[in-house]
């Protein structure tokens, strides 16, 4: 359980602590990542300092990109 805060400067830090907390959250939900599967349907995630990220988020955007095109 998490201590009560007393007096104002306090409440201020605990309050700058949970939207601190809010905007990391987001913005790892908006990060795109990168999911391979195993045959049998395990899905694994690939880091992004992991060897070969990189090459497959620039398949997966130009799958996105054709896409878009066959939509438009």
């Amino acid at each position: 359980m998490k201590e009560k805060r007393k007096g104002p400067i306090s409440r201020a830090a605990g309050l700058a602590e949970g939207v601190a907390a809010t905007v990391r959250r987001m913005q790892r939900e908006r990060e795109p990542r990168v999911l391979v599967y195993d045959p049998a349907g395990y899905a694994r995630l690939v880091q992004p300092e992991a060897r070969g990220h990189e090459r497959i988020m620039e398949i997966a955007d130009q799958m996105v990109g054709h896409v878009g095109e066959r939509e438009s």
